[in-house]
């Protein structure tokens, strides 16, 4: 879409991902993990990581190309990106260190299924590093799937699903799938809505 296309986007996408990146520095370890971008959109994200942090391996994923792909960055022999279709993921179990999804669940046609199959690709121990925005009530779901729905609609060719789940529903999913918090945060903190919840969940 023409918005997307204009400098201005493409300057507040890019600082927007520079500060969840900056988030999620302190999160990943080991220093030279094999990161596992899901959903990786425009790349941006992955830029940060990849100029932060010399020594990471950055596999990103989407299923589009987006409008907007940081193609200069795929000259990185550490960052490579490939287009998947929808379900399992094409990686074999125990591949990844760290797999991110920043502000992606929601777009997925089932939640569950997908942090299912990021805790499939990482090795014993590793974690998914999960942002995503959480609701409490019903107005609550409402104004971020308004929200949410706007802001992706200044995009071309990218999905839009809302499939939003609640804070208590993604702890008991936690639960479910054997992932142990061992980070909780915010991205937005604050009065009236805490919607950006930060979470590193690790794999037993």
């Amino acid at each position: 879409m023409f918005i997307a296309s204009l400098g201005f986007y493409k300057k507040l996408s890019f600082n927007r991902s520079k500060r969840l990146a900056q988030k999620l520095v302190p999160l990943i370890t080991p220093a030279n993990a094999h990161i596992l971008d899901f959903g990786a959109g425009n790349m941006y994200m992955a830029r940060v990581l990849a100029e932060t942090m010399p020594q990471v391996q950055i596999t990103a994923v989407d299923v589009i190309e987006d409008q907007n792909l940081d193609r200069e960055l795929l000259n990185n022999p550490r960052v490579q990106f490939r287009v998947c279709e929808v379900g399992e993921l094409p990686f074999a179990e125990g591949t990844f260190d760290i797999a991110i999804a920043s502000a992606v669940m929601h777009h997925t046609p089932d939640p569950d299924f997908y942090l299912a199959d990021l805790a499939r690709t990482l090795k014993p121990g590793g974690s998914i590093l999960l942002i995503e925005e959480m609701y409490h009530n019903t107005p609550d779901k409402l104004y971020i799937m308004a929200e949410d729905w706007i802001l992706n609609k200044m995009k071309e060719g990218v999905p839009v699903p809302l499939n939003f789940r609640s804070y208590n529903y993604y702890k008991q999913l936690f639960t479910r799938l054997g992932l142990t918090i061992s980070y909780e945060g915010f991205i937005r903190p604050g009065f009236p809505w805490k919607h950006h919840y930060v979470f590193k969940l690790t794999k037993s």
